[in-house]
């Protein structure tokens, strides 16, 4: 496929609601969809769009994989909590035809591999920084939801950190600050420091975390690499609560934090639980503005 006309057919397979609002998505915007394993869905696509055949593949323009594409990163069984059947990642390159544009998020490097042997690229719709940025507002929203509910006090006027201040970090400063938060940044990045500033927050440098985390009363941590671990996390209120937000292996060691009966939250994933419309038409949009680039 050259370029992306009205005509072009996408297949969406697997994945969460997100891939339904996806689905949906193409179709308001007059695409042509097949869907994969995603038929245990709630009735929100109309049920002749869903194929059990993988042979109608081949009528398919596009592909457009989950995100995950599987949760191990093998590529041997393809995300789809949605389905009570499975599909392999080599299943459906095997049937796909030669000119098909095939995309996925979060695509690991054994799939990568794998696609290459036949013939492939997928291209990693993750890795785009309108995806990343965008992304990072209902991640922002989901956590702040957490924090509201998890909690018997306001955000306002409460005590709130924030470790990293990348596209998520800052989003979510800005969500909190419009709460009346009183917010700390801390990071190793001087210049995102000097921007935490520049917006009236509290900064300290991550190599200075330990003097900050008495006196917070949410910890907001996204920065995925272990940040606090057990020598950090006993300086912590045990009426604080934690919210890791990072990808795997996250910032915090929950174990430790068990084990000292500090309340933690693993949000993995928020866009696709909290926000799963919004997530599917960034994902949509992201997908299409690669296409017209190539």
């Amino acid at each position: 496929m050259e370029h992306l006309s009205p005509s072009t057919v996408f297949g969406i397979i697997g994945g969460d609601f997100r891939q339904a609002a996806l689905a949906k998505g193409l179709i308001e915007q007059g695409y042509s969809v097949k869907i994969f394993l995603l038929e245990n869905l709630p009735p929100f696509l109309p049920t002749e769009l869903h194929c059990n055949d993988i042979q109608q593949l081949q009528c398919c323009d596009v592909i457009i994989l989950p995100l995950p594409v599987s949760k191990d990163g093998s590529g041997d069984i393809l995300n789809a909590p949605m389905s009570g059947n499975t599909l392999s990642l080599s299943e459906c390159l095997s049937v796909c035809r030669s000119d098909t544009l095939i995309f996925g998020g979060k695509v690991s490097s054994t799939e990568e591999q794998l696609a290459q042997l036949f013939g492939y690229t997928i291209h990693d719709y993750l890795k785009r920084e309108e995806m990343a940025v965008l992304n990072a507002v209902p991640t922002a929203e989901g956590a702040i939801g957490l924090a509201l509910s998890e909690r018997a006090s306001t955000l306002w006027e409460s005590r709130c950190l924030i470790t990293g201040f990348g596209r998520c970090g800052k989003t979510l400063a800005l969500l909190l600050k419009g709460f009346g938060a009183q917010i700390t940044v801390a990071a190793r990045s001087e210049a995102e420091l000097a921007f935490a500033r520049t917006l009236g927050m509290h900064t300290v440098p991550l190599s200075m975390l330990s003097f900050v985390l008495t006196e917070q009363e949410v910890i907001f941590n996204t920065i995925p690499h272990p940040i606090l671990k057990e020598d950090l996390l006993k300086k912590i209120s045990p009426d604080c609560l934690i919210i890791d937000l990072a990808s795997r292996p996250g910032g915090i060691d929950f174990d430790a934090a068990s084990q000292l009966g500090l309340k933690t939250i693993w949000a993995l994933s928020l866009p696709g639980k909290v926000a799963p419309v919004t997530a599917g038409n960034i994902i949509r949009d992201t997908v299409i503005n690669m296409i017209k680039e190539m």
